[in-house]
This record gives structure tokens, sequence and C-alpha cells, in this order.
């Protein structure tokens, strides 16, 4: 079976996106934070647009409404939580209202997301999609080391295989920690059949 592998962008892609909204725009500030969380905690288009003010704390997001209706918790970045504070900064919210917004009590929809997403993308001629930003976070933090279990928990996966599955472009992570795990005198009694 030939799967084709995800796409996704390099960490200097990343941080471009999420530095591309001018801060001094109106819409800049919410642009910035949307991309600043959906590159650091991999979230869905829908999970991103149900966030509350209240979701965000320093150190964690909690989706409460993910695929299945599944919650977690996912590690934001201090980079990511500060862009979400000054934001807040400049449009206050209280914390049982929509994070992201198009105006007063109006969550952002995930269509707007990812008109956002693709607009800046596309003005830095990189790959465009929300999803392109999950599986981004994803291979980075496999690369980082991340195991690959914690992975699956961040991104809210049921099955092990599902991350697996789409996040074969962090081989050379996997590689070595394949052989971490095994050593190599295991690993080559593996592949020529042991006895």
């Amino acid at each position: 079976m030939n799967r084709q592998l995800a796409k996704y962008l390099t960490e200097p892609e990343m941080i471009a996106l999420v530095r591309s909204p001018d801060l001094g725009s109106p819409e800049g500030p919410r642009d910035r934070a949307a991309l600043a969380v959906l590159c650091a905690c991999g979230l869905r288009a829908s999970e991103l647009c149900d966030l509350q003010v209240r979701d965000v704390s320093p150190t964690l997001v909690f989706v409460r409404d993910g695929k299945f209706g599944a919650q977690r918790y996912v590690p934001i970045s201090r980079q990511a939580y500060q862009a979400v504070q000054y934001y807040l900064a400049a449009y206050p919210a209280q914390r049982d209202e929509p994070l992201f917004r198009t105006g007063p009590n109006r969550p952002l929809t995930r269509r707007r997301l990812h008109k956002i997403v693709d607009r800046y993308a596309l003005a830095l001629r990189i790959t465009r999609g929300v999803h392109v930003l999950r599986h981004s976070a994803a291979t980075r933090w496999l690369n980082r080391g991340i195991n690959l279990q914690y992975v699956r928990a961040m991104l809210g996966h049921v099955r092990i295989t599902t991350t697996a599955g789409y996040l074969g472009v962090a081989t050379s992570a996997l590689v070595a920690e394949y052989q971490r795990c095994l050593g190599p005198g295991q690993a080559g009694a593996i592949a020529g059949g042991g006895r």
C-alpha cells in the first residue's frame, strides 16, 4: 500500500507564519494568536474555534469538545500563550466567551479560520491548510524526541496507528527511537530472522 506522506511546514516556516500578521491591524492580534496556538498545540480547526477564554492557561489548553466529544489537555508554548494574552489585552472577553471572535461574543468559524491560515501561507508561498499546521506541530514534536504515545494523546487520536500513519515525515526521529529501544544487536537479529 503506497500512502502519501502528510504535508508539513518546517520550523522556520512555522515561525514565519506566526509572525506574519501585522499586530497594528485590527485582526492582527487575533490572527497571530490563532496561528500560534495552531502551531504550538496541533489543534483541529473546530477545536480552536470552540475554545473559550477560560480554556487557556499559561501551560495548558483544555480541549473540551474534541473529535467524538473527547476532552483533553494539550501543552502550550510560552510564546503562544503570550500571543493569546496580547490579543486578549487588545480585545478583552469574559472567561466563558469564545476565545477567538469575529465580533462581540461571535466565535470564529472554521471557514473563516481556513481563510485566515490560507491567506498568510499564500503570502509566504508555503503549504496552506489548518491541517497542515496540525501535521507540522506533530512532526516537530516527534523530531524533538517526544514519545509517539504522548503525541497521540496531544493530538486526541484514539489509536496509535492513526498517529503513526500520517507522521511518516518524522522518520529520522522514529528510526533513532527504534534503534535506541532495540539496540543494534536485536534489530539485526530481527531483520535476519533470528533463530
